[in-house]
């Protein structure tokens, strides 16, 4: 895991997954998918009003098929992708601008970590370990994963800190 290696990585990444150059993707990472806030993730997606704020989602959870209902429900279509487990999730990191993991309780999460060592900021729940080494608009924001609306302006704001136009 080295920003070096998202540099390496992110044009192949990206292209596997279809996504043109101005669509902002957040990545989530995890197993357990109700505790990791993806409910939440999927609201403030839809909440964000933009179009080009993309999901794509590595992990497992014996209730993918309603998750991918709700967004399915929720009008998202392609901006969402249940993407399954992966055994090296490094590409997809490289392919993402920021990972969200809204989580409601996770002492301190591997994916914030390897997403910091990849260069990618975070957005990650306050009740999260992650929550105390991320510096508020420098490496990532902190969110409180019940505040649907507030969790969809952090979507904007990580879209904003991009320097892109997305």
């Amino acid at each position: 895991y080295h920003p070096d290696q998202r540099a390496a990585l992110r044009k192949a990444a990206r292209a596997e997954l279809g996504l043109s150059d101005d669509v902002f993707l957040f990545l989530f990472v995890g197993s357990g998918f109700w505790r990791k806030g993806l409910d939440a993730a999927i609201g403030a997606l839809v909440a964000s009003g933009n179009a080009k704020l993309h999901l794509a989602v590595a992990g497992r959870d014996r209730d993918s098929a309603r998750y991918a209902a709700l967004a399915e429900t929720a009008g998202l279509g392609a901006r969402m992708r249940l993407l399954g487990a992966r055994d090296d999730v490094r590409p997809l990191y490289a392919a993402a601008d920021c990972l969200l993991l809204p989580t409601r309780y996770d002492p301190f999460p591997n994916t914030a970590l390897e997403a910091l060592a990849m260069g990618l900021p975070a957005i990650v729940g306050r009740r999260s370990g992650a929550a105390e080494i991320l510096q508020a608009g420098r490496n990532g924001w902190i969110c409180d994963p019940g505040d649907v609306p507030g969790l969809a302006q952090l979507l904007r704001e990580a879209a904003a800190a991009s320097g892109d136009n997305h």
